[in-house]
């Protein structure tokens, strides 16, 4: 660190200092030390590594680095305006499933088992998934994925685990908390403001809501879509916004299901997720004024739409849809659904094993929605600056991918960071990150695009891009070979 002799005798007791590792300590807004054994500094507090973000991709990187034995002599600290302690200590409902929930491959589930990460969540509320039944209502298009031992000649684990998204952050904060390199954890403490250094030290300055500053030797942004430290460190971001929200609920299904099942309808795809004991996640995408009506219904009936969505036909479904915006009352449209699904709903043979399982009920108040965009940022980094997770990336979750491309971000940029330490090299410096940059961005640039082609194919319902569609899918799931090299890629 080039800077003057003033500064430097200022810096050297407090780099001393952190040499001398205390136990995990966590900050509140009020400025209350919990387990500290260091009294406040007069200036800001310096650390090697300050991640703002405290949600799956922000814990997953502090417990990465703080689980890491080459760099357990770097100082880490987290800031989120969140009660993270709440969060370590949540006890999971018995009756039922949160409805923001996670896809994990076999790839990064096993990454966090390395780390210690999977064994602190409630691993029994965790749905492994070997099956994936994809269809399309316009035209007719199918391809059913079996990721079965049987099939594939191997056991590898699991196509996917579906696992809620409070579950793997709380386990997240468990293992920072039993991590051998300590992790400062400022929960409840919005950043109010970020500089760039001054006086010779280029360190980032971060200003909380509770009046503590952090100067940081690398920062990373893990925000969100919303990101500040992208916006501090000036990396633009282009896309689009597809006029759409997801609407997500926990169901009660019919019977025990380990599959998850996806239909593209002109609307929007709606997903069915497993949980264990029945239980299951609805992702279904639509127009942002059709999900607040279908928010406004009363459960039955939205489950009988439900049902009729993974079910009837397309023009079956605008006619119910039409109910619904024309403020039909309630039990009209339930009783319209369910006689067309007892009429039409019930099909026969091999057609029946590509159904969702008929959905029961639906969790009371689980109903939530989010808006649907796409983000592309110009640079995964900056000077002193990177970015994982949303951050860096935005997608439709159609393919259930945005964590999963966060945790190989967490994964690579935590790799880059050990390889420049054991190098003794400065890791906020361009030559270091920009090795984090140059191997995940086209990478999750690749993904991106691909989800976003996804989208706008099967959001025609236009007669021949329908049956070139139908056709691509019905040749993939007539062929085998091709679909077990498809899966063994999936679970890689």
């Amino acid at each position: 660190m080039n800077a003057p002799k003033s500064v430097l005798a200022l810096v050297r007791p407090m780099l001393a200092a952190m040499r001398q590792r205390p136990v995990a300590r966590t900050f509140v807004a009020c400025g209350k030390m919990q387990s500290a054994s260091r009294p406040e500094a007069p200036d800001a507090q310096l650390y090697d590594v300050v991640i703002v973000g405290g949600g799956a991709a922000g814990c997953a990187l502090a417990s990465v680095l703080g689980s890491t034995r080459a760099l357990n002599r770097l100082r880490i600290a987290l800031v989120d305006p969140g009660k993270l302690d709440d969060t370590r200590e949540w006890k999971p409902p018995t009756d039922t499933y949160l409805p923001r929930t996670l896809q994990i491959t076999s790839r990064n589930k096993r990454y966090l088992e390395r780390h210690g990460v999977w064994g602190q969540c409630y691993t029994d509320r965790v749905q492994p998934c070997n099956r994936a039944v994809v269809t399309d209502a316009v035209g007719r298009g199918m391809i059913d994925l079996d990721a079965s031992p049987s099939l594939l000649s191997v056991n590898s684990g699991s196509m996917a685990y579906m696992i809620e998204t409070k579950n793997l952050v709380s386990g997240l904060l468990r293992s920072i908390h039993c991590s051998s390199t300590p992790v400062d954890l400022f929960e409840r403490a919005k950043v109010v403001q970020i500089e760039p250094g001054h006086s010779g030290i280029k360190w980032p300055l971060l200003t909380l809501s509770n009046k503590q500053s952090l100067r940081a030797r690398l920062l990373i942004g893990a925000d969100g879509g919303s990101s500040q430290v992208r916006k501090f460190a000036g990396i633009s971001t282009y896309g689009n916004d597809y006029g759409q929200h997801g609407l997500v609920a926990t169901l009660c299904l019919e019977q025990l299901n380990s599959a998850a099942f996806q239909r593209f309808l002109p609307t929007g795809p709606i997903a069915m997720l497993p949980f264990p004991g029945g239980f299951a996640n609805l992702v279904w995408s639509m127009d942002q004024d059709r999900v607040q009506q279908l928010k406004a219904l009363s459960d039955d009936t939205f489950v009988s739409l439900v049902n009729a969505a993974f079910r009837l036909s397309p023009a079956e479904m605008q006619h119910l849809f039409g109910m619904v915006h024309n403020g039909c009352p309630d039990r009209a449209i339930k009783a319209e659904t369910d006689w067309r699904l007892g009429m039409h709903g019930n099909i026969g043979g091999d057609r029946q094993l590509l159904l969702a399982p008929a959905v029961a009920a639906m969790s009371p108040k689980s109903r939530m929605s989010f808006p649907l965009r796409m983000r592309v940022v110009d640079s995964l980094v900056a000077e002193r600056v990177a970015l994982v997770g949303d951050s860096g990336h935005v997608m439709h979750p159609l393919a259930g991918q945005g964590l999963n491309m966060g945790l190989e971000d967490v994964q690579c940029l935590a790799a880059v960071l050990e390889q420049a330490v054991l190098a003794g090299q400065d890791i906020g410096t361009q030559p270091v990150l920009q090795r984090y940059n140059s191997q995940r961005y086209v990478r999750n640039l690749a993904m991106q695009g691909v989800v976003d082609k996804i989208w706008h194919v099967f959001s025609s319902d236009a007669a021949p891009i329908a049956s070139v569609r139908s056709l691509a899918m019905c040749g993939l799931d007539s062929l085998p070979a091709v679909k077990r090299l498809l899966v063994r890629q999936m679970m890689a």
